[in-house]
């Protein structure tokens, strides 16, 4: 055993980790088919989570609620209809702005707009709700899409479905008039005053429509990193796949119904192969699964060996998809962990970047977790031993793993005081960041 009073950076060598295994953890019951997993990047940590039904609620930073954020009613829920998606302004800080998607009752596609409530920050106003665009979708109840998110250009990004039924009947997906089938894009920032929204001037065909020839993408996200999109479409009878655009290049052609996966699947009337974007991984339906589930690539600090990696799932099967994209070759590296739970519907970030799943059928959301060794942070300001001042609320244990890390960052004008003698393991090391404070009154224990 080694006694220390001094700052240390131990074992400071370069680690390679093992391909993650990925759990659950967890944290929030008893809701009643629950869709997303949203933060409103205000600061407060807060975690929203509409449900199918129309209603969104509303968690602090521990998981505990703080009651139903808003009630969204004349909407269809039968079928893939509901409530599908909730966005919150890049600003919603300053003006309190956010978007949701859902099916109305005739079953079209609809895109709202709402404000929070000027006297109680949990509480939506019900009545400030304004209607940005309504897509017909005629004939059929199934392939709506769909997810909002904001991008890095400040716009706001929406996936619709091909308008249902099977093989595209109307192969709207490459009708590039036809706001179904597509990935869409909005300028929100600029006005009040119907429609309230406008239309990039980068858009490729003066609409709303920026890439197309997609089947069903009802999950996708962005890299919040590198602004790489990853999108989750649901295929026909032979292939589900993932698709990935470079944020340079994400007006595109994906393919549908020209082709399912890398397979032709009705080329009347299609151009060449070079025509079309295919996906970095599909997968055979139904054998490996039959709906897949569009997911994220982690960023967050926790969980150091899941870091840079995509995941993905099938809503059927269970099986999760971990990628891995090498940019220095430029090639996908595909694994699949099977025995997830069925039902996940969306996997959602926390204003930090961790990682968190809804499962629809089981009413419940569950942190998304890795072994091997984790960054522990201080974000507080006082002792170390007070929970509360750390990241997920969790000391560094005296037992953490080789290449665990501890990450010393105090709130502004704070500092991390260790008090009482602290032990931690041989392997891990200690960042102090952007000249925080550690102050040591007592012993810092190597065992």
């Amino acid at each position: 055993m080694k006694k220390v009073d001094i700052l240390l950076f131990l074992l400071s060598s370069h680690l390679i980790f093992a391909q993650p295994t990925i759990s659950l953890t967890q944290v929030i019951t008893g809701l009643s088919q629950p869709m997303q997993v949203v933060n409103a990047g205000d600061g407060s940590k807060r975690i929203f989570i509409p449900q199918k039904t129309g209603e969104i609620k509303v968690f602090d930073k521990n998981f505990a609620s703080l009651g139903t954020f808003l009630s969204i009613t004349g909407i269809q829920t039968g079928g893939e209809g509901g409530l599908l998606s909730l966005c919150f302004h890049p600003q919603y800080k300053s003006n309190g702005l956010f978007f949701v998607f859902y099916t109305n009752s005739s079953n079209d596609l609809e895109l709202a707009r709402y404000q929070v409530s000027s006297t109680d920050t949990n509480l939506a106003n019900a009545s400030s709700k304004k209607i940005l665009i309504t897509i017909p979708h005629p004939t059929y109840t199934n392939h709506n899409g769909g997810t909002l998110r904001f991008g890095k250009d400040g716009f706001l990004y929406l996936s619709t479905g091909d308008g249902g039924s099977g093989g595209d009947p109307s192969n709207n997906a490459q009708n590039t008039s036809v706001l179904l089938g597509k990935m869409l894009r909005f300028n929100v920032n600029n006005s009040n005053t119907a429609p309230y929204y406008s239309i990039p001037a980068t858009n490729p065909f003066g609409n709303e429509v920026l890439a197309y020839g997609l089947r069903n993408p009802f999950r996708w996200n962005f890299d919040r990193l590198t602004g790489d999109m990853w999108i989750g479409d649901v295929g026909q009878n032979a292939f589900e796949e993932i698709n990935r655009s470079h944020r340079d290049s994400l007006a595109t052609n994906y393919g549908w119904r020209c082709y399912e996966g890398n397979s032709p699947y009705n080329t009347t009337g299609c151009g060449a192969i070079s025509n079309y974007r295919f996906p970095v991984y599909a997968y055979a339906n139904p054998s490996v699964g039959s709906s897949v589930i569009g997911g994220t690539v982690y960023r967050g600090e926790t969980y150091i060996s899941m870091k840079g990696y995509y995941l993905g799932v099938d809503f059927n099967t269970g099986n999760l998809f971990k990628i891995k994209f090498d940019s220095l070759v430029y090639n996908y590296n595909t694994t699949i962990q099977a025995m997830f739970p069925t039902g996940i519907s969306d996997f959602g970030e926390t204003e930090n970047g961790e990682l968190f799943v809804t499962n629809f059928y089981g009413g419940n959301v569950s942190r998304v977790q890795s072994n091997g060794p984790i960054q522990y942070t201080f974000i507080g300001n006082g002792n170390w031993t007070n929970p509360a001042n750390w990241s997920n609320n969790t000391i560094p244990p005296s037992n953490s793993l080789t290449g665990s890390i501890i990450a010393i960052r105090p709130i502004i004008n704070g500092e991390c005081v260790i008090n009482a003698p602290v032990t931690i393991a041989i392997g891990t090391k200690i960042l102090i960041e952007n000249q925080k404070v550690l102050r040591m009154n007592s012993n810092l224990v190597i065992q």
